[in-house]
């Protein structure tokens, strides 16, 4: 285990079913971006992030693993930290992205086996509330 700090912090809005992926420059990546340098809290950059490019005011943000990845419009890989957003307020515009479903991941050709492995694992989560 490292406690490396991330280059980049993504999201991974997941409802109903399906998982949230962010159009950008006509290629389909997690939503989020750079973690500044002198910022501190992984989850507060990733809110900022996630109310700029979605709109949107994440709520409840778990973190869920971190790797490599290279998003959309990236030249590189980045050592980048992934977290789950299970609720949030506002409405993700249909314009912004796609949602996609199990099957979807499985099969969209663009997604890095990494990520398809993360989507999936969360697909595959089952929550449950505790009192």
């Amino acid at each position: 285990m490292s406690d490396k700090r991330p280059e980049r912090v993504y999201g991974v809005l997941v409802r109903d079913g399906r998982v949230f992926l962010a159009s950008t420059g006509g290629e389909l990546g997690l939503p989020g971006g750079v973690f500044r340098p002198l910022a501190e809290d992984r989850k507060v950059e990733l809110r900022a992030h996630l109310a700029e490019q979605l709109g949107i005011a994440a709520r409840n943000v778990w973190a869920q693993g971190a790797f490599g990845y290279r998003a959309p419009g990236e030249e590189a890989e980045r050592f980048s930290g992934f977290y789950t957003v299970w609720n949030w307020d506002g409405d993700v515009a249909a314009e912004a992205g796609a949602w996609l479903d199990r099957e979807q991941v499985q099969w969209l050709p663009s997604l890095a086996p990494s990520i398809r492995i993360l989507l999936l694992s969360i697909l595959d989560t089952v929550a449950l509330k505790t009192r």
